[in-house]
């Protein structure tokens, strides 16, 4: 049986496919940020809630702007606010209560009011909630504030998996036996993570729950068992094996009850991403002579092409949305990340500096997490979907990659109340 090497399945190495690069021109469509301003009318309050209420203020203020849709600005700033968050908070014996008070700028009209309620142990998540629910009534969005990030970080001959919330708090290290570790993928539900290990000498596929820290060895056929992808459903898994010789996309139910194979090429078929629909995959193939994205339908019937700008493309992600498949194209000499939609039209060149790789979208699919060399080393960077507002989000790991993003049910208010 061939079994290709594993650098080959996944980065699809430069030497096979050593083509000129061909330039793709830039562009961006940059959305201009709501101005909001903050009016705290908060007064009073017993010294032992000061201290709350100032970190309840900071987090609240990290959730709004991290998301690039806002902009906070004083009232008195040449450019007005469109919108004004009254705040006033209230002391209880060990509590404190929010009233937050959206209103448009200047009719004064009240988009909505809320009130929170929030314990010491409970400020950053109450903050992110209430956060989320003001950039709601203001875009039709919910917040990232409250999401997590899986990567991978550390070089050979070992590395290991994490999770991280965005605002760098709650660090988990999910691995601890010696080997590689690769390409996490976050269930639907973000209760599980997906990844690849050669903690047995060889790629298999493991599942770690992360309610309760237990890992199932998931797949282990001879060869390759490598580039997980969770259904939208929940229910399968499409990966890449090479058990019948090379490198092909197959689709397992999670119960390990059934097994479609759904491409048939005697090349490189890697790295499958679903539509949200969990009718198509976009895949990476050499079927025309160098790696290039393709779609196909679950059957491996109707397959068509979707990027045709450079000769090396791969690393397809399927935003939430289904509006946009995100990929890695090699251009003049580097890997940069692209967007093209699923009719292969459109493509823009969202990076422009060092080596860019690993893209993996947002739950509001309006972001997109990627691995980055921008500073000189690898760490994660998160971006607007147009390539604009780009952050550093993980930094201080040996070769920080893979991102995988998802919400969390874990940061959650005490207490939410009204409409």
């Amino acid at each position: 049986m061939r079994i290709f090497p594993w650098l080959l399945v996944i980065l699809l190495a430069t030497a096979a496919w050593a083509q000129p690069d061909v330039r793709l021109r830039v562009t961006r469509e940059e959305y201009a940020a709501i101005r909001i301003a903050i009016a705290d009318s908060t007064r009073g309050l017993q010294p032992s809630l000061e201290n709350m209420h100032g970190n309840f203020l900071n987090h609240f203020n990290w959730a709004l702007e991290v998301t690039g849709y806002l902009e906070i600005v004083t009232m008195n700033d040449e450019d007005k606010p469109q919108a004004i968050i009254i705040l006033h908070a209230s002391a209880g014996a060990a509590s404190i209560a929010y009233e937050i008070r959206l209103v448009d700028h200047p009719s004064k009209a009240t988009i909505f009011k809320r009130r929170y309620v929030c314990a010491t142990e409970t400020v950053r998540s109450t903050a992110y909630v209430a956060a989320d629910d003001v950039i709601f009534a203001l875009t039709g969005r919910y917040g990232i504030a409250s999401s997590q990030i899986a990567f991978v970080a550390g070089k050979k001959p070992n590395s290991h998996l994490y999770v991280i919330n965005l605002d760098g708090s709650g660090l988990r290290r999910l691995t601890s036996l010696p080997g590689i570790v690769m390409s996490p993928a976050w269930s639907p539900s973000g209760t599980k993570l997906a990844y690849v290990s050669y903690e047995k000498g060889k790629p298999d596929l493991y599942v770690v729950d992360l309610r309760t820290l237990s890992t199932t060895r998931f797949l282990a056929f001879d060869g390759l068992n490598a580039t997980p992808a969770w259904s939208p459903d929940g229910k399968s898994l499409a990966v890449t094996l090479s058990k019948d010789g090379n490198p092909e996309i197959y689709v397992i139910s999670i119960d390990g009850k059934s097994m479609r194979r759904v491409t048939f090429y005697s090349g490189i078929d890697c790295s499958p991403t679903w539509a949200p629909n969990g009718l198509e995959i976009a895949f990476t193939s050499d079927r025309t002579g160098s790696p290039q994205i393709f779609i196909t339908d679950l059957d491996g019937i109707s397959v068509r092409r979707i990027t045709h700008q450079g000769s090396y493309n791969t690393s397809p992600a399927w935003s939430p949305e289904g509006d946009l498949i995100a990929y890695v194209s090699r251009i003049d000499g580097r890997f940069q990340i692209c967007t093209v939609d699923p009719f292969g039209i459109n493509v823009n060149v969202l990076t422009e500096i060092g080596n860019n790789e690993d893209p993996a979208w947002s739950p509001d699919g309006m972001h997109i997490a990627f691995s980055s060399t921008i500073g000189g080393k690898t760490g994660i960077y998160i971006m607007k979907k147009d390539g604009s507002f780009k952050r550093l989000i993980v930094e201080g790991f040996e070769s920080a990659r893979n991102p995988s993003w998802t919400r969390t049910t874990g940061l959650t208010a005490s207490q939410r109340e009204g409409s």
